[in-house]
C-alpha cells in the first residue's frame, strides 16, 4: 500500500530539509507533502530543495490541524504518515508505525523517549490524557504525539480537529469508532520548547485548543468531521433552547424562570462530571446501534439535577415527596439495569416475566417492579385512601417509564417523547414546571450529545425521564383521562412485544420524519462495516 507523508511546517526552515530527506528513506513512501502553514521564512524553499513532492503554502497561519487536513485532502496514498517538521533525521525511525497498521484500519502513534528535562508544567499533557480518558476510556502515554500513521479512508471519515486539538481529536474519534489505537515506542526526537516565554505561550495554546475540543465534543456541539457552519448552527440552536426554557418558565409561573436558570446552570456544570462517573468511574461504555463505543449511563445527570430541584421547589409537600420518590427509585433501578443487565438474556416485559416464571430474576423485572413500587408510593402520597386512583397513578407512572425505555434504542427518541409528554402536562397544569422543568433543563444540556450519537443516557436516564413524565400526567389528568392515556401506553407496549418499534417507525412516513430530525447525519457510511476491526 502506498504511503503519503504529510508534514505540517511553521517557521521550520532550519529543520524541514533534514526531515524531508529522512522521510524519503522510509519504505513504501510514494509522496512527501509539506504544508507551509503561513511561515514568513523560507520553509517552502527549504522543503523544495530537500525534494518534497508537493508543497502546499497556506496564505496565513491556520494551525496544525488545518495544515494536516489540507495535506490529507490532496494525498494520493492509501496510508498516511504524519510527521512533525522538527523530527529531522529521526523521521527514518517511523516504519514501525506503518507496519502496525498494515492491511487493516487502525491508528499507530509514536511514543518518544522522555526528554531529560520537562519543558513545562504538564498541564496541556494532563488535560489531553484526561480528555481521551473521558471520551474513550483509553489510557495513553503520548496524547499529543504528532507522529502517527492511519489509513487515508479513516482520516477522511473522522476528520481532523483544528489547531493543536488535532492529535487528541484523531485518537478520540478513532477509539470512538472502535478502531484500534496502537502506541509504538520509537527512538525519535524533536525539538522541545524550553521554559521561555515563547515555550509557555506554545503550551498555553495547546491547552486552550485541547480544552476547546473537549468542550465541543463532550457537549455534542461539534466534532472534527462536522463542518464549521453546522457547528455554529448546533451551538445557536442549543443556546436558543436554553433561553427558550427560561422564557417558558416565566410564562408558566412568575418565579419559575429563576429556578430553571439555576437548574440549567447546574446541569451544564454537572455534565462533564456525570460523563466521568458513567464512562470512567463506573466503566459503563457500550456500543450503540452503529457500533460506536459510547458512555452508556450519561443519564445520571437527570436524578442528580431533578432531586434537589424538586425538593427545594414551592410545590405542595406531597408532590415534592412523590417527585423525589419517583426520581430516586426509578433512577436507582435503571442504573442497576445499566450496570448488571443484559438484553441478550431477556427481551421486553414478556421476556422478563417469563424468566421470572422459571425462577430467574432479571434486572428488567426488577426495573418493572421498581416502576410499579414508585408509582404506588407516589399514588399513596397524592391520593391517600383512594385505591382506584392509586392504581391509576401507579400504572401511568410505570408504563410511562417503560415507554421511554422502549424508545431509547436510538438517539433522540426518548428526549423527543419526554418533551411531548412534558408540554402536554404543562398545557394542562402550568405550575408543574417545578416538577418537569429541571428534567427539561437537564435534557436540553444532554440533547446535543444524545442527538449526535456521542453518548447514551441509559436506563438510569430513560427511567427517570419516563417516571417524572408519568407523575406529571398523573397529577394533571383526571381519572378518565388517565385511563385513556394508560390504554394508549399499554397498546404501545403490546405492539412492541409483537413488532420492532424501530422497524415500525422506519416504515411510517411521519414517524420516520420525526425520528430523523436532528439525527439524519447518523446514517452509517458505506465503509464503516468493512473497515473497522
Amino acid at each position: 500500500m502506498s504511503v503519503s507523508v504529510i508534514i505540517p511546517a511553521f517557521r521550520a526552515s532550519a529543520t524541514i530539509g533534514r526531515t524531508v530527506r529522512a522521510a524519503r528513506t522510509i519504505p513504501g513512501v510514494s509522496e512527501i507533502i509539506v504544508v507551509d502553514d503561513g511561515s514568513r521564512d523560507d520553509t517552502s524553499a527549504a522543503a523544495e530543495r530537500a525534494g518534497a513532492d508537493r508543497i502546499i503554502t497556506l496564505p496565513t497561519n491556520r494551525g496544525k490541524g488545518s495544515a494536516l487536513a489540507a495535506g490529507a485532502a490532496l494525498a494520493s496514498g492509501a496510508r498516511l504518515l504524519f510527521l512533525d517538521a522538527d523530527v529531522e533525521d529521526s523521521a527514518a525511525q517511523a516504519p514501525p508505525l506503518l507496519s502496525a497498521i498494515n492491511h487493516r484500519t487502525a491508528m499507530a502513534v509514536a511514543v518518544l523517549p522522555r526528554p531529560p528535562r520537562s519543558g513545562g508544567l504538564g498541564a496541556a499533557m494532563a488535560l489531553a490524557r484526561a480528555t481521551i480518558r473521558l471520551l474513550t476510556g483509553l489510557r495513553v502515554a503520548a496524547p499529543l504525539s504528532g507522529q502517527r500513521a492511519l489509513t487515508a479512508s479513516l482520516a477522511h471519515h473522522i476528520g481532523i480537529a483544528p489547531r493543536f486539538g488535532a492529535e487528541v481529536g484523531l485518537t478520540v474519534e478513532a477509539a470512538h469508532l472502535r478502531v484500534p489505537v496502537i502506541e509504538v515506542l520509537l527512538p525519535m526526537e524533536h525539538r522541545h520548547t524550553g521554559r521561555s516565554l515563547s515555550g509557555f505561550m506554545h503550551r498555553g495554546r495547546q491547552f486552550i485548543d485541547v480544552l476547546h475540543f473537549l468542550l465541543f465534543a463532550a457537549y455534542g456541539i461539534g466534532w472534527p468531521a462536522l463542518p464549521r457552519a453546522r457547528v455554529a448552527v448546533r451551538l445557536i440552536l442549543w443556546l436558543g433552547a436554553l433561553a427558550l426554557l427560561v422564557a417558558l418558565g416565566s410564562i408558566s409561573h412568575p418565579m419559575a424562570s429563576r429556578a430553571l436558570a439555576v437548574a440549567l446552570g447546574a446541569a451544564v456544570l454537572a455534565w462533564l462530571p456525570c460523563l466521568w462517573v458513567s464512562a470512567v468511574w463506573l466503566s459503563l461504555r457500550k456500543p450503540n446501534h452503529l457500533g460506536r463505543q459510547l458512555p452508556a449511563a450519561a443519564g445520571v445527570l437527570f436524578p442528580l439535577i431533578a432531586l434537589p430541584s424538586i425538593l427545594l421547589s414551592p410545590l405542595p409537600a406531597q408532590v415534592r415527596l412523590a417527585g423525589a420518590l419517583v426520581v430516586t427509585l426509578l433512577g436507582a433501578v435503571g442504573l442497576s439495569d445499566d450496570l448488571f443487565g443484559s438484553r441478550r438474556r431477556a427481551r421486553g416485559l414478556r421476556g422478563h416475566f417469563l424468566a421470572l416464571a422459571t425462577g430467574r430474576l432479571t434486572t428488567g423485572a426488577i426495573k418493572a417492579f421498581g416502576g410499579l413500587l414508585a408509582g404506588v408510593g407516589a399514588g399513596l402520597l397524592l391520593d391517600p385512601g383512594r385505591p382506584i386512583l392509586i392504581a391509576l397513578d401507579a400504572l401511568l407512572i410505570a408504563l410511562a417509564a417503560n415507554l421511554i425505555n422502549l424508545l431509547d434504542l436510538r438517539p433522540s427518541r426518548a428526549l423527543k417523547a419526554f418533551s411531548v409528554l412534558c408540554f402536554a402536562t404543562l398545557v394542562i397544569k402550568p405550575d408543574l414546571i417545578y416538577l418537569v422543568g429541571p428534567l427539561l433543563a437537564a435534557a436540553i444540556v444532554l440533547a446535543p450529545s444524545d442527538f449526535a450519537g456521542r453518548s447514551m443516557m441509559g436506563d438510569v436516564g430513560a427511567n427517570t425521564l419516563g417516571g417524572a413524565a408519568g407523575l406529571g400526567l398523573a397529577i394533571a389528568l383526571g381519572p378518565w383521562q388517565q385511563l385513556a392515556v394508560i390504554a394508549l401506553f399499554a397498546a404501545v407496549h403490546l405492539l412492541a412485544e409483537r413488532v420492532s418499534l424501530t422497524d415500525l417507525i422506519s416504515r411510517t412516513r411521519l414517524l420516520s420524519f420525526l425520528d430523523r430530525i436532528g439525527t439524519a447525519h447518523l446514517a452509517p457510511l458505506p465503509d464503516e462495516a468493512g473497515e473497522q476491526t
